[in-house]
């Protein structure tokens, strides 16, 4: 038997309505009748259609998760896993995740899905300097969270700890003998590039040694300039080149193989952030490994309880992994 709300209510001696608000938790009812209809529909193992239960909570049980136009998803292998993390959660409550293309270069997938209300909250998955994004979402009562720091203490966020982590590293490859390394950033426009630019120079800093900042290449993503920048480095005697995440190491390394440069040999490499897009990497790369599913699944329930009305504090993930392997040694 197909059970319906008109059908339990008529079960139950009650109208609709009532029945609605029971399950739905909202509404002046009785404690007794509120417990009546739940149990009730426990035992016939009723549950509310989308469209039914969207109605009755007055939600639509659908979290917009913003992703960056500019990015190819299939070569960004962090937005893959944070999504993983996300989705994973969501349905844990029941929710499902509609993904909106949207940065500084456009925000109008973003506008229709808030202003139509076909989401009840948003996740940010990238941070961006002057954010069209966070300042349209300012600008709205809908719920929402960004991945990264803001630098802005009226933006909700949740993020690894960046800067901690490539300090670490950095002081690790300075232990080991490293001591005059290049760093090859991307764009000056992502707020995880200047974390990771204070961690790299923060690292010199806690052994009691300076950086040399002309050894500091940024917006390099996508950039011509990678193989006469790595030239130029490896003439001046850097010994490691230090990439902010997997794609630039991965581009390093390419460039390196092309010019016949040898690793670890000739210099040494090392990324801040480790992915399956470095696994088959010849030598293995020593980087830096932070969960990004869990980073989605903590953006997810945190974005969920600030829907609920909860006061969440922003939140710092300090769990890394430094995996020291081939390419540094």
């Amino acid at each position: 038997m197909s059970h319906t709300l008109d059908s339990i209510a008529k079960e139950l001696g009650l109208s609709k309505t009532t029945v609605s608000r029971a399950i739905s938790g909202k509404g002046r009812i009785s404690e007794e009748t509120r417990t009546k209809v739940n149990e009730y529909i426990k035992n016939i193992n009723y549950r509310p259609s989308a469209v039914a239960r969207s109605l009755a909570a007055n939600r639509t049980f659908n979290v917009g998760l913003v992703v960056p136009a500019d990015s190819a998803l299939g070569e960004m292998p962090y937005f893959q896993t944070l999504m993983t993390g996300v989705c994973d959660k969501a349905i844990e409550f029941e929710y499902d995740v509609l993904i909106i293309l949207a940065d500084n270069d456009g925000i109008t997938p973003l506008i229709n899905a808030v202003e139509k209300k076909k989401i009840d909250a948003v996740i940010v998955s990238r941070c961006e300097k002057d954010s069209k994004v966070i300042d349209f979402l300012k600008t709205r009562s809908i719920p929402y969270v960004v991945v990264g720091n803001p630098m802005d203490d009226a933006v909700p966020y949740v993020d690894h700890d960046n800067l901690g982590a490539a300090a670490k590293l950095i002081e690790t490859l300075i232990d080991n003998g490293i001591t005059k390394m290049a760093l090859i950033g991307g764009g000056e426009n992502i707020n995880v590039t200047h974390s990771r630019l204070e961690g790299f120079l923060k690292g010199y800093e806690n052994r009691g040694l300076t950086a040399d900042e002309n050894l500091i290449f940024l917006n390099m993503h996508k950039s011509k300039r990678m193989d006469s920048v790595l030239k130029s480095a490896i003439s001046q005697g850097v010994q490691c080149i230090v990439c902010m995440d997997d794609m630039l190491c991965n581009s390093v390394l390419n460039c390196l193989h092309n010019d016949g440069i040898l690793v670890p040999k000739q210099i040494k490499l090392c990324s801040f952030y480790d992915s399956n897009l470095l696994s088959t990497s010849k030598p293995a790369v020593t980087s830096l490994f932070f969960d990004a599913k869990k980073l989605g699944a903590l953006c997810l329930e945190t974005v969920l309880r600030r829907l609920d009305g909860e006061n969440v504090e922003n939140q710092v993930l300090t769990d890394f992994d430094i995996k020291m392997r081939e390419s540094t040694s």
